[in-house]
């Protein structure tokens, strides 16, 4: 049976319309199925924060050795340079609060040698006695001061030693919380400007950790940029206090 032209042209119309309806359908389908992607999505971002403190406490270590024919002798030879060194505290102003001195020990002397034939050997030669006084004051001007005259010390007797202070952050706590607050919120700020080249909003926090905390020198000469470092720098009194937090938030 042959289709009329008026019938033919009303059932392209219908089919037409149904297409179209369809295209409608699935483009809304699309798009909902988009927006919620859109919801459900998250951005992650780092934040960092950094901040200038100076130490609040200071240590030192120096060491006293002697050497005996025998055991008594070095522990009495130990003993008198023992006191030179506390007589040195004393006079660079140091009390007997600010230091700690550890027990004497005293051990047998292993000395080395070449024989008349030209092979190394070993050989007892008396005993060493030793110990240590360790400093510990938040007055750093005072201790500064003794480590540049307790080298004439060291000039006058060979068996008094030292090493170089260690300068510390009493309040790292407080530190830490102030630093993990001023992250956060250069994480957010870094969130949003990533979001607006995006066209998107920032929503809730969804997940939050600590990277790393490190503690450095103000004019280190290498600096840490990884995000899993934790360096304490205790060698100066100024020190830079650097962390690192990454955030994710959801995204609208």
């Amino acid at each position: 049976m042959t289709m009329s032209k008026s019938n033919k042209y009303r059932y392209l119309a219908i089919l037409g319309a149904i297409l179209a309806v369809g295209l409608m359908a699935s483009a809304f389908i699309l798009g909902h199925q988009f927006k919620n992607l859109q919801q459900t999505g998250v951005i992650t971002v780092k934040g960092l924060a950094e901040a200038e403190h100076k130490a609040t406490l200071g240590t030192w270590s120096i060491n006293v050795r002697a050497w005996g024919r025998d055991y008594a002798e070095a522990m009495r030879n130990n003993q008198q340079n023992l006191n030179i060194a506390v007589k040195f505290l004393k006079e660079q102003g140091f009390t007997e609060q600010d230091r700690a001195i550890t027990d004497l020990s005293v051990n047998a002397h292993t000395e080395y040698y070449t024989d008349e034939f030209g092979k190394e050997r070993s050989r007892h030669n008396g005993f060493v006695a030793s110990r240590s006084i360790t400093i510990s004051t938040k007055e750093l001007a005072k201790l500064q001061q003794a480590l540049a005259q307790i080298q004439n010390l060291r000039a006058e007797n060979q068996n008094i030693d030292f090493s170089s202070p260690n300068y510390y952050l009493e309040n790292l706590e407080t530190i830490k919380r102030d630093l993990i607050a001023k992250a956060t919120q250069d994480a957010y700020v870094r969130a949003e400007e990533f979001a607006k080249t995006s066209n998107v909003k920032v929503g809730l926090l969804k997940s939050a950790s600590q990277g790393s905390f490190d503690i450095q020198s103000t004019s280190p000469t290498s600096e840490d940029t990884s995000d899993y470092g934790g360096g304490y720098d205790t060698s100066t009194i100024d020190k830079k206090v650097r962390l690192v937090v990454t955030i994710q938030y959801a995204i609208n």
